[in-house]
């Protein structure tokens, strides 16, 4: 038994020798062969490492919310993505200033901050400017108690600073190191959007599911009356960020938020709502729906490039096939079974696929590495992402070569030592 296991071991690698040596016979036509294999396995790992970048940035910032804080907003892309009507949802009341100071009367409601968001500007001190547009956030003094975000050093925003519609703001860590460096920047001047800001403030650093993401720390913070006085009283579309009260559930905060802001828009009970409240679960729900979603068309899209490839392997097997016919009859000749032809070329179509799709990986890593070290967006390559695309290429060289090779392994030994 021991021979005879040394002799198949012998034979399986005699004939992976074989389908290699054929292989490097015919660079150029095997090069053209797995053009589609490289395409789709490249789509597959690049735009995957993206994804999973992405996703664990977006779902360490919902995580950072809390299952405490909700959002309250005049509509979401949970309302684009149930089907409603936009230019309908344009038509809804805006989040008003107003509204954060009722829902500070609820009992459930521990705080509750507006938030102006919609403006991208590059900020300027003594020559130097931020690598990239960062985002001003108009915000109530409330806000960071609401959102969690903490500071590094100096202070927040204050109801003077938010009365008197003061120029100051607090710094992401991105702008600040970009900006300042290692220099102290509290009550330094720099220039956004054509005004001078004070720094009160300097925020942490945040780490995102394992990721240092700067452009998570890209924005500034400043009082919502200057932010409105900045970019004018209709800039910015305005949400509204509360957080639940100690002995309350963020189902009953939610209950009452909702009760309220009907009442304040005069809804009749017959009336859907006419704004949008996110809780943490909520978003999480629809962030993996979309990314799901998104993952399933990139694949479909891949599977279409890796179909091609497959379609061409089988061809090229079968010229291979024909071309080879008098070897083939040899072999037969001198002993070789049906199988030994047969696993020759499976191996010789694995192999060949297995090439494309470890080219592929190679390219998909490679400009998911560079997307990284050019922009710092996240990126995620486990073991996983490399070791399925070759084994999923390799069963393609499989199920494509199957005709091809029962060709061969079919032939007639005398018809094939005939063959010219």
């Amino acid at each position: 038994q021991g021979c005879a296991m040394s002799v198949r071991r012998s034979l399986a690698t005699e004939i992976l020798a074989m389908a290699w040596e054929s292989l490097r016979t015919h660079k150029l036509r095997s090069a053209l062969t797995i053009v589609g294999i490289v395409i789709g396995i490249t789509t597959v790992v690049g735009v995957t490492s993206l994804i999973r970048g992405f996703d664990s940035t977006i779902t360490g910032q919902i995580q950072g919310m809390g299952p405490d804080t909700a959002f309250i907003a005049k509509f979401s892309i949970g309302s684009l993505t149930s089907g409603q009507d936009f230019l309908e949802l344009l038509t809804r009341p805006d989040i008003e200033p107003a509204d954060a100071r009722a829902l500070r009367g609820l009992a459930s409601v521990k705080k509750v901050s507006i938030i102006y968001q919609d403006q991208m500007a590059v900020a300027w001190y003594q020559g130097k400017r931020t690598a990239s547009p960062l985002a001003v956030q108009g915000v109530a003094p409330e806000f960071l108690e609401a959102s969690d975000i903490e500071i590094q050093y100096g202070r927040m925003l204050s109801e003077v600073d938010e009365r008197e519609r003061a120029d100051v703001a607090l710094l992401g860590a991105t702008p600040a190191q970009a900006l300042f460096g290692a220099n102290q920047p509290i009550g330094r001047h720099f220039r956004i959007s054509g005004r001078e800001y004070r720094v009160i403030g300097v925020l942490k650093k945040r780490a995102i599911a394992g990721f240092q993401v700067d452009a998570v720390d890209n924005f500034i913070l400043v009082p919502s009356t200057n932010f409105r006085k900045l970019y004018g009283p209709r800039a910015g579309q305005p949400t509204m960020i509360s957080r639940t009260a100690d002995g309350a559930t963020t189902e009953t905060m939610v209950n009452e938020v909702v009760t309220l802001m009907r009442i304040r828009h005069g809804l009749r009970s017959d009336q859907p709502n006419d704004f949008d409240v996110l809780t943490q679960e909520s978003i999480m729900d629809l962030w993996q729906q979309i990314s799901t979603a998104f993952f399933l068309v990139t694949v479909a899209l891949s599977s279409v490039a890796l179909m091609v490839g497959g379609i061409g392997v089988m061809a090229i097997m079968l010229v291979s096939v024909t071309e080879r016919t008098h070897e083939i009859g040899i072999r037969k000749a001198v002993g070789a079974r049906n199988g030994d032809i047969l696993y020759q070329f499976l191996a010789e179509s694995a192999a060949l696929a297995a090439t494309g799709g470890a080219i592929g990986v190679i390219i998909g890593a490679g400009i998911g590495y560079t997307i990284y070290e050019m922009t710092g967006f996240p990126v995620s390559m486990p073991w996983w992402a490399f070791a399925i695309p070759v084994a999923f290429s390799s069963i393609i060289g499989i199920f494509f070569g199957i005709y091809p090779a029962s060709r061969a392994a079919g032939l007639d030994p005398v018809d094939a030592l005939r063959y010219e």
